[in-house]
């Protein structure tokens, strides 16, 4: 996640970035300021690599996530800025899609292409009125960045009618079962009913809210890193940074606390810091339905044990180049496409999206899932919404963090209070290759399950997800 501050409302700007995932936010400036209205334009330009958008085959892109946070002069409380839906302006190249709730924008290509990207000249409008910001006030901004890949609307498959632990089936059967709508979905064991195999009762609905992925969604194209926890910790005052127990890998002190691998996916987040990071950043956790649509693809058959790369073709990684740098990069073997099972010594997470290669590459070898998700089988386990219990289904899809935590320093969203309403799926770098598999629910209820807590395991990571405006 990268961040540019600015001063508004006076001539001083200081700017500033971290580095994460190769996305840069730059160039923060204010202008545009309607004492009318009480707007004001905030500026910015947003670069990151490996970007794409195509209207074949997968039809998706990837983009960034913007949110912007402010805080009056001589205050140590940073708020969550409400843009405006309208009255806002891409550079040349690019889009912008503001969410209905203000709380951030997409940016993303306008027109299909494959390469770096460098949008210059970005403006949102901010309505600084609505956050009670006065014409004259003295106010420092931070404007975050987190990469994203688009998941369009459409039909896939749960299950792939191969071997992995408690797999989705259609009814009693072996075979996949198709969501081919965004209805409530039927639970049970005869033909055209979802069975969820053992884990879950075989009874009643998932209700039509849930995010069962048929409808479209963004997802964070890499695992929370390092530097992006640490970026969030030193956004909040030093009480709420406090309450979500900094791991104890940074160094330095609030709020300048530093990642000593900035790449490097982050560990030790149970449900309160994940939720947390949520709310904060505008964003939702995301379900075990939609892990495998990412994972799997649109219309696409399932092929029995893959992995999120759409085939049963797996090579640990055994060793690393640049180990712990911003450049981390495969050694041996130079197929490698998953870090899983304790085969890279020191057995700890790598650089996030360390397996897609600048040349030569292709899903198998990038380890990327059918939409270009990194990561969805290996390294940091993800953390997952659970249709096996009543917490889980009552999670609703619409409800997205608001950028403000509880004063107890959690996140107020009550549906993402119960921790018997997260497991995992995928794999991590400790984890069993049979895990890594798509459709492998053998952790899907961990939580209520086996740790029935907050529990902050080290393999235990963040990524999230926001349904599409």
């Amino acid at each position: 996640m990268k961040k540019n501050t600015i001063i508004l409302f006076c001539i001083l700007f200081i700017t500033g970035s971290a580095n994460a995932n190769n996305i840069l936010v730059s160039n923060a400036t204010i202008s545009g300021q309607n004492t009318t209205n009480h707007t004001a334009l905030i500026n910015f330009g947003v670069s990151w690599e490996n970007s794409w958008r195509t209207s074949t085959n997968e039809n998706n892109y990837d983009g960034a996530w913007i949110f912007i946070k402010y805080r009056k002069n001589g205050t140590t409380d940073w708020r969550h800025a409400s843009i405006n839906v309208t009255g806002n302006t891409p550079s040349a190249g690019a889009a912008i899609t503001v969410t209905a709730d203000g709380k951030g924008a997409f940016v993303y290509r306008s027109a299909n292409g494959i390469g770096n990207v460098n949008f210059t000249a970005n403006s949102l409008q901010w309505n600084y009125g609505v956050d009670g910001i006065l014409d004259n006030e003295t106010v420092e901004i931070l404007v975050y960045g987190l990469e994203m890949v688009y998941i369009p609307s459409g039909s896939y498959q749960l299950g792939s009618g191969g071997a992995e632990s408690n797999a989705f089936t259609d009814g009693s059967s072996a075979l996949p079962y198709l969501v081919n709508s965004n209805n409530a979905i039927n639970l049970g064991t005869t033909a055209g009913t979802l069975n969820p195999n053992g884990l879950g009762a075989a009874s009643g609905t998932i209700p039509a809210n849930f995010p069962k992925g048929f409808n479209a969604f963004w997802i964070m194209k890499y695992e929370c890193s390092q530097q992006q926890y640490a970026d969030f910790l030193n956004n909040l005052d030093l009480a709420r940074a406090n309450i979500n127990k900094t791991p104890s890998i940074f160094s330095g002190t609030h709020p300048a606390l530093v990642a000593p691998q900035p790449e490097r996916a982050i560990g030790e987040i149970g449900m309160n810091r994940l939720a947390a990071f949520a709310d904060w950043s505008g964003l939702r956790p995301y379900s075990e339905l939609e892990f495998e649509k990412a994972s799997r693809g649109f219309n696409t058959p399932a092929v029995p044990n893959e992995y999120a790369w759409g085939n049963t073709t797996l090579v640990p990684v055994t060793s690393i180049l640049n180990d712990g740098a911003d450049d981390e990069i495969v050694s041996t073997p130079v197929s490698a496409n998953a870090n899983v099972s304790n085969n890279l010594p020191g057995n700890r997470p790598v650089r996030t999206g360390i397996f897609a290669r600048s040349s030569g590459s292709d899903r198998t070898l990038s380890g990327a899932t059918y939409y270009g998700v990194m990561n969805m089988s290996d390294n940091i386990s993800e953390t997952v919404i659970s249709m096996v219990n009543a917490q889980g289904k009552a999670v609703d899809a619409t409800i997205h963090g608001d950028g403000f935590l509880g004063g107890d320093g959690r996140t107020d969203i009550a549906a993402w209070q119960p921790f018997q309403a997260f497991g995992t799926r995928g794999s991590a770098y400790n984890g069993a290759l049979t895990n890594a598999r798509i459709s492998d629910r053998a952790n899907a209820n961990l939580f209520a399950g086996i740790y029935g807590s907050d529990t902050n395991q080290p393999n235990f990571g963040i990524r999230l997800a926001r349904t599409a405006p």
